[in-house]
């Protein structure tokens, strides 16, 4: 004998799980409603279009339909469609039908379509992952979800428990908390959840691993990542996701204000949707594990005001570790609990890296620029650069013309021995080209020329002539002896690497990388 149960999901894996729980119990007796063409054990099969045949239903549970009797509806939406009737006869043979042996079996392609009220008399067959999302194996049809909505697991009953992070559901921020084993697999089960149902320009995920043991395990492979922190990163990093991040709030600002009538990033996405030529504006979900250990770095204001605004600007916040931090003044319910599904331990390893190739997700944080560890040359650059401009708040890279003017006359490369300062003159001279309005000067030695522009290198600011600090077109801060006399920043100044070529731009106070000549 079988229970009234329920098998959803993607036609092959659907069919092979129907199969074997009837094949269970051999000596059944199947009545389908339905269109199936598979050599499924059955006694009769009636068409759904046939309104006639499929509302004998009832006369043939009420005339006493043999015990070991098995009601399938085979495709629930197919069969609906075609008798609108059809949901409360179901739902009467499934509520009455176990006392007198007859059981009721329903197919269906997604969760959704079956009635709440016949739920309540199945239950759902033990399902795999990829089918509790509604995605077929070969996941031709991953990302059909728009609405920020995904099963993390099921309940008892085995029916989808689901995650709901639009602005009418669970929250734009919420918390898994408990023990390592525990959070990471709900937080695995949601989070791949949401990445194989949505596109990654419908959203994108940041994660910091705090404690840097692994809780997100390979999640990051997916394209929908755009940074991943953990606790071993250094200062720069963190720096940079601040100013990335600000940076990231301004860019979500500008873009819905660019829009007539928009106020938040739903009502952006409306009109995309409608038709609008706009850019992809992916919500943001970003990942904090043990924040307790971010705060000391300076990001408690920084995490309540994304809390905050985050629902005007697509923003979501998901904290998980073993507590809440107390220190946040902010209350953010917990989100849903269910049971994973049994193959979670499996595709957490192998989905995330199937879903790298899709639409790459909106960098918030470039990586420095020494960070590749690669030459940078000039025939690399457009013509006229001299090397690159890194600009984290805008989140992108832009290229660094020498602009020499009549209020704006003279330049200064400055740093300590083997910085790169007579390789950034010699690159200099190559881009300028003909250098008879212009003097340039490795070291001292030669008068200076006030009628040209004149370019100097020096191991300090103190050895460069108030004249030229004063007049600065092009000036270059490579690695100083003593950051504290940096003309920028003295914290940005210790950050420069001890590498030729690797500096600050004085004009622009941003990181810079010269080209080799």
């Amino acid at each position: 004998m079988i229970r009234n149960f329920a098998v959803v999901g993607p036609g092959p894996a659907t069919r092979e799980r129907l199969s074997a729980a009837l094949a269970a119990a051999p000596d059944l007796s199947v009545y389908r409603i339905g269109r199936g063409a598979d050599p499924l054990p059955v006694s009769a099969t009636f068409d759904p279009a046939d309104q006639a045949g499929c509302r004998s239903l009832l006369d043939w549970f009420e005339r006493g339909a043999p015990s070991g009797a098995v009601l399938l509806v085979d495709d629930w939406a197919l069969c609906a469609d075609m008798d609108p009737g059809l949901d409360q006869a179901v739902e009467w043979i499934a509520a009455f039908g176990p006392a007198r042996g007859v059981q009721t079996v329903v197919t269906a392609r997604d969760w959704d379509v079956l009635p709440r009220r016949l739920r309540r008399h199945l239950h759902g067959e033990a399902t795999d992952f990829l089918a509790l999302h509604g995605v077929s194996a070969d996941l031709h049809d991953r990302w059909q979800r728009r609405d920020f909505k995904t099963a993390v697991g099921v309940d008892a009953q085995g029916w989808p428990v689901y995650l709901d992070i639009s602005v009418n559901g669970h929250g734009y921020s919420g918390t898994y908390l408990g023990p390592l084993a525990e959070r990471a697999q709900r937080l695995q089960s949601a989070l791949l959840g949401l990445m194989v149902t949505h596109s990654p320009e419908d959203l994108n995920i940041a994660f910091f691993d705090m404690q840097d043991n692994g809780v997100f395990g390979d999640l990051p492979s997916a394209a929908h990542a755009t940074f991943v922190l953990t606790g071993r990163d250094d200062e720069e990093w963190f720096d940079r996701f601040t100013t990335g991040l600000h940076g990231e709030i301004n860019r979500r600002q500008l873009l819905i204000h660019s829009v007539g009538q928009c106020r938040n990033s739903g009502d952006y996405r409306a009109k995309r949707d409608a038709g609008a030529e706009l850019d992809p504006l992916p919500d943001l979900l970003i990942c904090v594990d043990s924040a307790e250990l971010l705060l000391p770095r300076g990001y408690q204001q920084v995490l309540e005001s994304l809390v905050r605004v985050g629902r005007l600007l697509g923003i979501r916040m998901l904290f998980s570790g073993d507590t809440f931090p107390s220190q946040l003044a902010v209350r953010i319910p917990g989100w849903p609990h269910a049971t994973p599904a049994h193959d979670l331990a499996d595709v957490a390893g192998t989905l995330p890296r199937a879903l790298a190739d899709g639409p790459p997700a909106h960098e918030i944080v470039l990586p420095p620029l020494h960070h590749d560890g690669t030459d940078t040359t000039l025939d690399m650059l457009p013509q006229g650069a001299i090397g690159i401009l890194d600009r984290p708040f805008e989140q992108r890279r832009d290229v660094l013309h020498p602009m020499f003017t009549q209020e704006l006359r003279h330049g200064a490369i400055v740093g300590k021995p083997g910085t790169g300062k007579t390789t950034t003159l010699q690159t200099l001279a190559t881009v300028l080209g003909d250098l008879s309005d212009y003097q340039l000067l490795d070291g001292p030695g030669e008068p200076l020329d006030p009628s040209r522009h004149i370019v100097v290198t020096a191991r300090s600011w103190d050895e460069v002539p108030p004249f030229i600090r004063d007049s600065l077109a092009f000036g270059i801060e490579f690695r100083l002896d003593d950051p504290a006399t940096s003309l920028v920043d003295a914290r940005a100044a210790g950050r420069v690497p001890d590498r030729p070529g690797f500096g600050l731009s004085v004009p622009h106070r941003l990181p810079v990388r010269i080209a080799l000549p």
